[in-house]
């Protein structure tokens, strides 16, 4: 049960969870190990002796950290039979007991300079990209303080919202006050890569609260769903749509208050051949950023940026030359999956896939249309609010089934269930060599 909240607390997916739970339950010498796991909430019972218990129970920590995730990983994967209570307390505490990877500073800038690229992702200027980022650097540091208190999800995330949005909008309309105030700058000659669209810098709004998006929990939701993990899966979903609501809330309070506008512009600032380039460049910086968000050791960053670079700017050029988004989006999400498959593979299963593949694949997430839908609807815009919803919809369930096919072309856990039994059997398997926590 400690094993199990201390994965759930982690990120990780319920099949993760329940298989974890079981090879330890065999280790330590139970005869059976069942568990049923939601978002919060574990109930398990174990078989020895001719009796059995059940025991269950609840966790109120949610969040993210991929290097713990990837310590308890390993350490389920060379799991040994006849394992004593004691040592493996003692593993878990060493695992417990190490600290972030990284501090206060660095997350805060990895935040804000994973939005300033997104910005540009998603076609600001310049300057918009500089004041998301910075705003975005603002949101987190409030974020990081707020979860420290163990304060309620929903009033952080709204806060925050609130916080970025506001902070973004009082850059712009100072940055606009200062070119007003200086004759010798020709605004209208500055160049649109620098200045971004003609609407006063408007369209980094919803890129400075994109380090809101809960990216971790939703791909992981699809992933229970995909598993048939249904409670699971639909507790974690629901727990994505609270925070959804609760950023996109702060945003319509913000941009009605302000009369601000947030629908993205419809082109890029620059032009090829720059564009692949600069997109491949943001591509990596935002994935290595989220990756940092999310906890991750600096390598498996590096990894998780490369696959990103790659593919994101193919998909932007084949959407671009006409293909179908969803298409391009649900085949990147494919190609992201096998890549991290390999990563894996090569590293000796030192890092998993959900932690290769999931910051890679965040990005591809429509942040902007997603909190622009919100905004659109409670500004009363109903048609171009539903319509910008289903496309979003559609986007983010592309992006499950192609790291769904990816997991079940890779792992014939995902593909039998015989293969998940046999992983659980350690006095049949031989754990290092035969079995691979993926």
């Amino acid at each position: 049960m400690r094993l199990g909240h201390m994965l759930l607390e982690s990120g990780a997916s319920s099949y993760r969870v329940k298989l974890s739970m079981a090879r330890l339950g065999r280790a330590v010498g139970v005869e059976q190990q069942h568990s049923q796991v939601t978002f919060g909430e574990i109930s398990s019972t174990v078989y020895a002796h001719g009796t059995f218990r059940t025991e269950v129970s609840e966790q109120r920590v949610f969040g993210t950290n991929a290097a713990k995730l990837d310590r308890l990983r390993h350490f389920v994967q060379h799991l040994k039979p006849h394992v004593t209570v004691e040592d493996v307390n003692s593993v878990l505490d060493r695992i417990q007991a190490f600290r972030p990877e990284y501090g206060t500073t660095a997350n805060m800038l990895a935040s804000g300079i994973a939005c300033m690229c997104f910005c540009f992702l998603n076609r600001g200027g310049f300057i918009e990209c500089l004041l998301a980022g910075i705003a975005a650097t603002v949101g987190q540091a409030l974020r990081k303080q707020m979860l420290v208190r163990h304060m309620n999800h929903f009033g952080v995330w709204m806060m925050c919202g609130l916080v970025a949005a506001t902070c973004y909008i009082g850059l712009a309309t100072g940055f606009q006050a200062v070119l007003d105030a200086t004759p010798a700058i020709d605004q209208a000659g500055l160049p649109q890569w620098f200045t971004g669209t003609a609407q006063g810098y408007h369209a980094g709004i919803i890129s400075a609260v994109l380090f809101l998006v809960p990216g971790f929990p939703l791909l992981t939701g699809m992933l229970d769903l995909v598993r048939t993990d249904i409670s699971a899966g639909i507790s974690r979903l629901t727990y994505v749509l609270m925070l959804v609501i609760s950023a996109g809330t702060a945003v319509w309070l913000v941009s009605l208050s302000f009369n601000w506008v947030v629908d993205p512009p419809e082109s890029a600032p620059i032009d090829n051949p720059w564009l692949f380039l600069v997109r491949m460049v943001c591509s990596f910086v935002a994935a290595f950023g989220f990756a940092m968000l999310f906890n991750s050791e600096v390598k498996l960053c590096f990894w998780a940026a490369l696959i990103c670079a790659i593919v994101n700017p193919i998909r932007f050029f084949v959407v671009e030359e006409g293909m179908l988004w969803q298409f391009a989006v649900g085949v990147e999400a494919l190609l992201i999956g096998l890549a991290a498959d390999a990563i894996s593979r090569i590293s000796g299963f030192r890092y998993s896939r959900v932690s290769l593949s999931v910051p890679a694949s965040v990005i591809m997430i429509p942040g902007v249309p997603l909190y622009a839908a919100l905004t659109h609807m409670n500004q009363g815009a109903y048609t171009q609010a539903i319509s910008s919803l289903v496309e979003v919809l559609l986007v983010v369930l592309a992006i499950g089934i192609g790291l769904a096919i990816a997991r079940m072309l890779t792992d014939p856990g995902w593909r039998t269930e015989a293969g998940l039994r046999r992983a659980v059997n350690l006095e049949q398997v031989d754990a290092p060599a035969e079995f691979f926590m993926r």
